[in-house]
């Protein structure tokens, strides 16, 4: 099916800072002999990022990503030309490369060594690139060697110019201090042109969580944030710290908005979770319940609210007959448990906006059953069963009736409580948070985009590409605004998407 793309222009942003595209993981940065560019990198296991940005204004004119490693780059020491080194950090497969990048004209280059890791890069002069070359021997002990490329011109290079397998190394010590660069920390650099530009940079990426209320306020989940307010004007209102610079983990907001409830982890989340109950108005904790085990929270719209402890520990290490689900009134007096000896056998199902406490437990034959739970804990109905796992879910009701909506890889809309599939829609992409609105039912994908679905017959309506700052959590607000909460930090805002027959969801 042919879908209809929006730019990715069509939003605004809160918490607007500069370096979106690092994802508050700023490595290493270089600055052009010039001073007109800055190339950062922002680098997670066998997966990195390079962003090149103009000095003058701190726009994004290169955005380079990779699955392997890239650990070190330097600027030629006279042109606007980047050197990267690729390493894929494994200890068996040594992989590797070099990519070269000129900043003003966006030519790119990539050479590929299959056996042999580089880190790091030097330019000695303007005509001699020396690289560094790692693998191992016989599985065991490491090697290393040095090579030097000279060339009288280093611009505008063919994708065949240079064959890394082909270079004269020289076996080098791994054990020589001089292999490899001191390297200062990007972010203090990376401040510092920010607030040359008059804009601010605190990398307090990881928006886990995000809710819209009916006054335009946004509350939000961040590093070292328990829960935030942001005013519909884009200032912010107020925060809450988190106990360690993890975020919240999940947010529930009353029915009547005066109050959220937000689960968040401890400094060691093993040990500890959180569970906040926050006046809106002004930050106040008005309640917290404290577990010393990691835990995960769901609620129902009525305000009850339970966690299910879910410390992968061992079982015969776990105290006999202590309730693994325990289940509290909205204001958080507890109000019933659940013990379970297999904690994989009665799992919670991140369900949002549902009017039950469902849980998914294991069937027969591979099966799974969707069980909903009593407040009290004292009894559970199967509501319907299931051939795989759901992912997350939203229930909605609407002219078709009440449905529980649901995505992995596909979006399905079911019958509530009978579990019947109306319908289903194939996605390109694994479904990370999901959510509905006034019938339109929106899908954040794995891919970067947001797919909007007529939630009556699976429709895809709209699918707009978002910018590349890591979509990590969804909400669609009283009034339909769709806000998209990212690893970068930055929250956005999309307008209500249109319904087929052009009336403005709200």
């Amino acid at each position: 099916m042919a879908l209809h793309s929006e730019g990715i222009s069509s939003h605004t942003t809160l918490h607007d800072q500069p370096f979106p595209e690092l994802l508050g993981l700023g490595c290493q940065a270089v600055t052009s002999a010039d001073g007109q560019w800055i190339a950062v990198s922002s680098v997670t296991h066998q997966l990195s990022r390079v962003a090149v940005y103009r000095v003058v204004d701190l726009s994004c004119a290169h955005l380079l990503t990779f699955t392997m490693e890239s650990e070190s780059m330097a600027f030629h020491p006279t042109l606007p030309l980047l050197a990267i080194a690729l390493d894929n950090g494994e200890e068996y497969g040594r992989e590797g490369g070099l990519t070269l990048l000129e900043a003003d004209t966006g030519h790119r280059v990539d050479f590929t060594e299959p056996a042999w890791g580089i880190e790091p890069v030097r330019w000695l002069d303007d005509r001699t690139l020396e690289l560094t070359f790692f693998a191992l021997e016989h599985g065991e002990d490491s090697l290393m060697a040095r090579a030097t490329v000279v060339r009288e011109n280093w611009l505008g290079l063919a994708p065949d110019a240079l064959d890394l397998t082909d270079f004269d190394r020289t076996p080098h010590d791994p054990e020589d201090p001089g292999t490899y660069d001191d390297v200062p920390p990007a972010l203090p650099l990376l401040r510092a042109l920010a607030e040359r530009a008059g804009r601010r940079y605190d990398a307090r990426g990881g928006v886990r969580a995000v809710a819209g209320l009916g006054d335009g306020r946004v509350l939000a989940t961040r590093k070292h944030v328990a829960v935030e307010c942001w005013a519909a004007d884009g200032s912010a209102l107020w925060s809450v710290p988190a106990p360690s610079a993890l975020p919240g983990t999940r947010i529930e907001v009353a029915a009547d908005e005066r109050t959220v409830r937000v689960a968040v982890a401890g400094p060691d989340r093993r040990a500890r979770t959180d569970f906040l109950l926050v006046d809106t108005d002004d930050g106040t904790v008005l309640d917290q319940h404290a577990v010393p085990f990691s835990a995960a929270m769901s609620a129902r719209t009525d305000g009850v609210w339970a966690i299910r402890d879910t410390y992968d520990r061992d079982s015969e290490t776990e105290p006999p007959n202590t309730p693994n689900t325990r289940i509290f009134a909205a204001d958080g007096s507890p109000i019933g448990s659940v013990h379970v000896p297999d904690r994989y056998d009665l799992v919670p199902l991140d369900a949002r906006r549902c009017p039950e406490l469902l849980y998914v437990r294991r069937g027969r034959r591979g099966r799974w059953d969707v069980v909903a739970l009593t407040p009290d804990g004292g009894a559970e109905s199967v509501v319907f069963t299931v051939d795989a796992p759901l992912g997350r879910a939203v229930y909605a009701s609407d002219g078709a009736g009440p449905a529980l909506f649901h995505g992995r890889t596909e979006l399905v809309r079911r019958v509530f409580p009978s579990g019947e599939v109306l319908w289903s829609r194939p996605l390109e992409s694994e479904v990370i948070d999901l959510d509905t609105h006034a019938g339109v039912l929106y899908a954040l994908c794995a891919d970067g985009s947001l797919v909007c679905v007529d939630a009556a017959d699976g429709s895809v309506l709209h699918r707009h590409p978002l910018p590349p700052y890591g979509p990590l959590s969804l909400h669609a607000a009283p009034d339909g605004t769709v806000l998209v909460g990212t690893v970068a930090g930055q929250i956005l805002r999309r307008p209500a998407t249109r319904v087929p027959d052009g009336s403005e969801s709200e």
